[in-house]
């Protein structure tokens, strides 16, 4: 599926590289960690759902790998996770902040104090925790590297979540505070802003409006997908691995002079030339 070491220099080689990725139990997040494990790189991994950590571990190929349980909304969570995962790996090569929910969909109006802090608390917070607590393991790497999963929703505020749009346009704006804080030290820090891809938020709002509605839970699945598409110039929503190869070619060498730089994967809904 993806591009594996052979016998041209412009390859992707991530062989023994160590990567930590945030949010592994599905969508995006346990996309890239098969895709490294693919790659035979050794993935340490956080979640939530233990149950889902432990069938990724049964899957996923090559060995080495580490997964814990942890609530990145917790820094103590965080803090254990990253002391376990640099014991058993003895370093980091790449950190990968994906961990991220919308929690609840609303406006403006309907969202409280506490809507707001758990959105900025799991998707910002998190990254800015663990960037402080693995950057000192990641300047003794040969080739370091951080890469944040935002969002379109950071340039193209919705309605129905300004909360999520406002915490992600923070981490697009943290990895360039990170990448010029971090330059000297040859740690390349970039954003990946992923348009519409189907994931348990979707999910989850698609079962919310059949239980209000009784209406069939497919036929809602289809058209939420169907009108999601029609933004789209490639006509259908993104899946989780249509994000995973660039993000696996940011954390190889062919990116060795790619810093400060957001990259969108939106199936052509930004459609911006800059």
């Amino acid at each position: 599926m993806f591009l594996k070491e052979k016998n041209s220099s412009m390859d992707i080689n991530l062989k023994n590289r160590k990567i930590v990725i945030t949010g592994v139990s599905e969508g995006i997040g346990r996309s890239l960690a098969m895709a490294f494990g693919e790659m035979r790189a050794i993935v340490a991994g956080s979640a939530r759902n233990s149950e889902r950590l432990r069938a990724i571990e049964s899957e996923i190929s090559g060995t080495g790998h580490f997964f814990y349980s942890a609530d990145f909304s917790k820094s103590d969570d965080i803090k254990t996770f990253h002391d376990k995962a640099i014991s058993a790996m003895g370093g980091v090569d790449v950190l990968i902040n994906n961990v991220g929910s919308i929690q609840k969909l609303a406006g403006f109006f309907d969202l409280t104090d506490e809507d707001w802090q758990e959105v900025f608390d799991v998707n910002l917070m998190s990254a800015v925790r663990a960037c402080r607590l693995f950057s000192p393991s990641l300047r003794q790497s040969a080739a370091p590297r951080i890469i944040n999963i935002t969002s379109v929703a950071a340039s193209h505020p919705g309605d129905a979540f300004p909360h999520y749009s406002a915490v992600k346009a923070g981490l697009c704006n943290l990895t360039i505070s990170l990448a010029r804080s971090l330059a000297s030290d040859n740690v390349l820090v970039n954003s990946v802003s992923p348009g519409p891809v189907w994931s348990k938020s979707w999910d989850d709002e698609a079962k919310n409006i059949a239980k209000k509605s009784e209406k069939d839970l497919q036929a809602i699945v289809d058209e939420m997908k169907n009108s999601s598409a029609q933004t789209l110039l490639l006509k259908r929503m993104g899946v989780p691995d249509d994000v995973t190869g660039l993000v696996l070619f940011l954390a190889s060498d062919l990116s060795n002079w790619i810093t400060a730089s957001n990259f969108t994967v939106d199936g052509g809904f930004s459609q911006n030339p800059y």
